[in-house]
């Protein structure tokens, strides 16, 4: 474990850098590079895709926070000031951040004729893949630890051997990233990516959930089994109902022009002679 990777000085002293903040913000980074370059071949404006990126990341902090402050709503009660100090505190939920950046995603992109599930696609595999960065700070920080084991690739954290469940999660994120960019081929329903990164990551969630120290919440779920299974059923209806719908949304990638039929010019032009 390694909470603060440097203390850097200003002039009031010094100040903790946190390592899952440092990893955070390169999860952010990647992810915005990512969605910027996939939303490049719609015709976006690459400057208001990261005005975009930046204010859903907001949304997505608060959201995250907020849900954090609701499950450990009785660690708060005492002391409700600390919901507002996530330097201190630095419990965030995902499903929360999904939520709250989803919010902001669709009321930005409403003015600009963007569609939330365009948005949502183009943004699937930067998720997975920030997802997948950020794990590496939860592991520094101590977060999402798992169960005591003697498994040979066990880590020490709290002064045992432990499963390294946030390696676990990391090794799903990017297995996740792969599928969606390998499946992202022909036309299909905007937003059916976006709900099959949902699912497929509420699954390894759910899964990984099992090798972790946590308390069970109903029967023998932990909370974040449950949330895990509530989430992943809406994307599985989710995903099957766009399946049911004609394709709106061409693949991010770029396609050759397909050569003129005999007789007509590449212009698009009528027939000669």
């Amino acid at each position: 474990m390694k909470p603060v990777l440097f203390q850097l000085p200003t002039p009031f002293g010094t100040f903790p850098i946190s390592s899952f903040g440092v990893f955070l913000l390169l999860a952010f980074i990647v992810a915005i590079t990512l969605t910027r370059a996939r939303t490049r071949r719609l015709g976006w404006d690459p400057g208001e895709v990261v005005d975009l990126a930046l204010y859903a990341i907001i949304g997505g902090i608060i959201g995250a926070r907020i849900g954090y402050v609701l499950v450990n709503a009785r660690d708060f009660a005492m002391a409700p000031l600390r919901a507002l100090m996530i330097w201190v505190d630095a419990g965030l939920t995902f499903y929360g951040a999904l939520l709250g950046g989803a919010l902001v995603a669709w009321a930005y992109g409403r003015r600009r004729g963007w569609g939330l599930g365009q948005i949502a696609d183009a943004a699937a595999p930067g998720l997975a893949l920030g997802f997948a960065i950020a794990m590496i700070g939860t592991l520094l920080y101590g977060l999402n630890y798992g169960r005591a084991t003697h498994v040979p690739w066990a880590v020490v954290l709290f002064g045992e051997p432990r499963h390294p469940t946030q390696l676990y999660l990391m090794a799903a994120a990017l297995v996740i990233a792969g599928v969606l960019l390998a499946v992202d081929r022909g036309s299909r329903p905007a937003g059916r990516l976006f709900w099959l990164f949902v699912l497929l990551l509420a699954i390894a969630r759910f899964g990984i959930e099992t090798f972790m120290d946590s308390p069970r919440a109903l029967g023998p779920l932990t909370l974040a089994q449950v949330a895990s299974l509530v989430v992943g059923l809406l994307a599985a209806v989710m995903w099957l109902v766009l399946g049911r719908g004609l394709p709106d949304a061409a693949p991010l990638v770029e396609r050759q022009p397909e050569p003129a039929p005999p007789g007509m010019s590449q212009s698009g032009g009528g027939s000669h002679g």
